[in-house]
Formats: structure tokens, C-alpha cells, sequence
């Protein structure tokens, strides 16, 4: 980097005024006791000073002509200038979306068919089950039953609360 700065050394920062500067090196505690160690890295005078952080013009780089410029590979992309936007912009190289269906047909390729996976109840579950909604009645019996629920004893028992479920 150039040693040159951006603002002439004799251009003075902005600051508080002494009394300001003076309380907030209090609060700080930038200014200690003599007996207590400096918070910081100390100076000269064996004093730590505080380093303001904002950033002033006279302690900045120039940064037009004085640095090197870039090692960048050739290509679209090379210059740090004077470059085209609409030809190294990747969103112009963007199509509209494809029209996959249009009014309910499939507008490219083969009509899929469905695959057919409900093969009745007893294949898909081995039980002949209801259908649900109104109008369905469950009626137990032991013939239907897995060979489990055959030799339960508490199937019967229950069979006989059956009548008291079914609609009138």
C-alpha cells in the first residue's frame, strides 16, 4: 500500500473539547492510580493512552492509483471497469419456465399412467375391513379374525356387548 493518504497530515480530526476528552479518559479508565498497572499496552511515558477507533480521512489510504492493482485471470470478468452488465449478468441467461400441463393435459412426453397399489382389502391387509363413513356396520366374529385373536378369551366376552352398537 501507498503511504499516501487520502486528507494532508495537517488536516486536524474532529474532537471533543478538553473537558469531554478529559471525562472520557476517566470513564475509560485510561487514566489510572499510579499504583495500578496500565490497561493497555503503555507508551513512552508509561502511560496507555486511548486509541479512538473511528476512522478520519488523514489516516486512510488513497485508494485510486495507489495500490497494485489485482492478479485476475482473463475473461469477461477481467476488468475492474468499463465491463458490460448485460453480458456478465447470469440472470439474462435465463429462459422462461417450460409449459408442463395446459388445461389438465400433459403438454411433453408420454401420459404417465397410474400405477395401480390398492389390490382390494385382502390382499393389501389380509381382513375384510368397512368402509368408513355413515352407513358402515362392524360385526365381529371369530371366523375373522387372525389365528391370535381366535384363541383370546376376552374375545368372546366382548362379542357380546356387540348388539348394544349396532343401529337401530
Amino acid at each position: 500500500m501507498s503511504g499516501r493518504k487520502i486528507a494532508a497530515a495537517t488536516v486536524q480530526n474532529r474532537t471533543q473539547t478538553p473537558f469531554w476528552n478529559w471525562l472520557k479518559q476517566k470513564l475509560l479508565a485510561s487514566d489510572r492510580l499510579p499504583i495500578t498497572p496500565p490497561p493497555g499496552i503503555a507508551g513512552p511515558d508509561g502511560k496507555a493512552v486511548y486509541q479512538n477507533p473511528l476512522r478520519f480521512p488523514n489516516t486512510q489510504s488513497a485508494r485510486p492509483c495507489s495500490a497494485e492493482l489485482p492478479a485476475l485471470p482473463g475473461g469477461v470478468h477481467h476488468k475492474l471497469a468499463d465491463n458490460y452488465y448485460l453480458t456478465r449478468d447470469g440472470r439474462r441467461n435465463v429462459d422462461a419456465p417450460k409449459v408442463l400441463y395446459s388445461s389438465g393435459e400433459f403438454v411433453g412426453g408420454e401420459k404417465a399412467q397410474p400405477a395401480q397399489v390398492n389390490q382390494g382389502v385382502a390382499t393389501n391387509f389380509g381382513l375384510t375391513a368397512p368402509t368408513p363413513g355413515f352407513g358402515a356396520e362392524w360385526s365381529r366374529s371369530k371366523q375373522n379374525e387372525l389365528a391370535s385373536q381366535q384363541k383370546n378369551t376376552e374375545f368372546e366376552y366382548l362379542q357380546r356387548f356387540d348388539k348394544f352398537t349396532k343401529s337401530a
